[in-house]
């Protein structure tokens, strides 16, 4: 029986991906506002597949395929784009078996340079509280290192996205599987450390895009931390997310 520990480090903006060996590696791709939280609902209300396109143009082109599309930029809704990057917009029967092609302002622009850095033997899927308990549960069975990489905000740190980070790593720390090479997963932890009492108001008096705008994205925040709402686990195959859990669940 193999008994010695995988690591378990973060990656606080994609900027910094080319740091990281990800051989054997379980990469978390995390954008609590609002990618992942996004994917993780169209997946639960049905969505057969999610197609994660860096160029807005690209993206557009998809709905000549047959495809649904997603576009958002600076939190705005692309025009001539079926949704925004609301998870509410995804809560419909429309979803159900279709296509989805999606482009965000960091969120895929984070899969896609991370796409670019995997090593052998190495997995992407996203993490976000919607889908908490069964990626923790996914990540503790994978037997990979793993690597959490939070999307950020134009290149630079977010507060939600690293703090999320700290909580998956305070959760599987308690396990002693994990080993962590770099104070990345040290720093998330003490954030997280800051935050867990009161996620929300922390997020929301911390971080410096969110203070002026409770009224525009308040409800979508609140939803992205609520954990368990949904039960996917998005998987990145062949260039596109597929659900490795089927169903919507209880």
């Amino acid at each position: 029986m193999d008994t010695e520990k995988k690591t378990l480090d973060v990656c606080l903006t994609p900027a910094l991906i080319e740091n990281f060996n990800t051989d054997d590696t379980l990469i978390v791709i995390i954008d609590i506002v609002r990618a992942s939280s996004t994917i993780c609902t169209a997946f639960y209300y049905g969505a057969d597949e999610v197609l994660p396109v860096a160029d807005k143009s690209k993206a557009l082109s998809y709905k000549q395929q047959g495809y649904l599309i997603a576009g958002e930029r600076n939190g705005e809704k692309l025009q001539g784009f079926d949704f925004g990057n609301s998870p509410f917009e995804f809560m419909t029967t429309d979803l159900e078996g279709k296509k989805l092609a999606i482009t965000t302002t960091n969120g895929t622009q984070n899969i896609e340079k991370v796409s670019q850095h995997l090593g052998m033997n190495s997995e992407i899927v996203i993490g976000a509280f919607v889908n908490y308990k069964v990626l923790l549960n996914y990540l503790r069975g994978s037997g990979k290192n793993i690597l959490l990489v939070c999307s950020g905000w134009k290149g630079n740190v977010s507060i939600e996205d690293t703090l999320f980070a700290g909580k998956l790593i305070d959760d599987l720390n308690r396990f002693n599987q994990y080993t962590f090479p770099t104070d990345s997963a040290n720093h998330a932890l003490l954030i997280y450390e800051q935050a867990k009492d009161d996620i929300f108001g922390f997020i929301m008096d911390q971080s410096m895009r969110f203070k002026d705008k409770i009224s525009l994205l308040g409800n979508d925040i609140r939803y992205c931390l609520k954990e368990d709402a949904t039960n996917a686990i998005p998987v990145l195959t062949d260039g596109k997310f597929v659900n490795r859990q089927e169903g919507k669940g209880n």
